[in-house]
């Protein structure tokens, strides 16, 4: 079978992403998959796949990648200025170049093709996670291939499809967030705390899948605790006293005192957020 799409530049960061690998973290895999699964889901909505069709997840800019047959495509998540609209799918011709060179909003794009993106699995996900060694790294000169020939929805006299505009989400420069009291939260004081929610706060360069660092004011630390299981979106607080959020692709477990736990609605927004975004804060009721 033709492959579908060919990598001509990789930029920041490429990768095959699905749904992740449930039931793995007490053995210390973790999840994995998609940063932001609503728009990951989108992509596939867009040309009716299956709900876990792996997908090609796109960090900040720079990927270019040339259709080697006609196909449809999705692309929902982040706006990185190419030619194909985000929040919709389209026809593209054999010889096309997708380009993504510059960032306007949000931080992963995902791109979808007809059926998902034909990949290995490995407990039962085709999702790559390059910390724990899980999956191929994409590079240039990889090509991908559609699990189908056309999408399973009608695009007969379709030219695009759009997705409604209550689906789709805007990633602003300035966020808010609700927060949860983490396993340690009555071991921070209180002044740490309301430190937390009463604080500026900016997202570092240094994050990554793994863990989002956040800049921002000293926390007081408590005293270093056991090594326990640690959740996608918990608040660890290390030495530093600078918060680093776990995300999907973070350790399973960790002995640094968590403080606050994000809400699982709220992951997928932060995942979106750029380097140098401003972030506040609140405990949930």
């Amino acid at each position: 079978m033709r492959a579908t799409l060919k990598i001509l530049s990789a930029g920041v960061g490429l990768s095959v992403q699905d749904g992740g690998r449930l039931g793995w973290r007490r053995f210390g895999v973790p999840t994995g998959g998609a940063m932001d699964r609503h728009a990951w889901a989108a992509a596939n909505r867009l040309l009716g796949n299956g709900e876990d069709a792996p997908a090609l997840e796109m960090m900040l800019m720079g990927a270019r990648l040339q259709v080697l047959k006609d196909t449809w495509i999705a692309l929902a998540g982040a706006d990185f200025g190419g030619s194909v609209e985000p929040w919709a799918a389209q026809r593209v011709a054999a010889g096309t170049i997708l380009s993504l060179p510059r960032n306007r909003s949000g931080l992963f794009a995902y791109l979808a093709l007809p059926g998902g993106i034909v990949a290995p699995k490995w407990f039962g996900s085709a999702s790559v996670d390059a910390r724990i060694g899980v999956g191929e790294k994409l590079k240039v000169g990889d090509e991908l291939l559609a699990a189908r020939a056309a999408p399973v929805v009608s695009t007969e006299r379709v030219a695009r499809r759009i997705l409604s505009m209550d689906q789709r989400r805007s990633y602003p420069s300035s966020q808010s967030f609700l927060l949860l009291p983490g396993p340690q939260f009555d071991q921070f004081t209180e002044a740490a705390r309301k430190q937390l929610v009463g604080s500026e706060w900016k997202i570092s360069a240094r994050s990554d899948r793994t863990g989002f660092r956040l800049e921002g004011p000293v926390l007081d630390v408590p005293a270093s605790i056991a090594s326990e299981p640690v959740l996608p979106g918990s608040f660890q607080i290390p030495g530093s006293g600078q918060p680093i959020v776990t995300m999907v692709d973070g350790p399973t477990v960790g002995g640094y005192a968590k403080i606050a736990i994000l809400l699982q609605a709220d992951r997928d927004r932060l995942a979106q957020c750029t380097p140098g975004t401003q972030i506040h804060f609140q405990w949930a009721d």
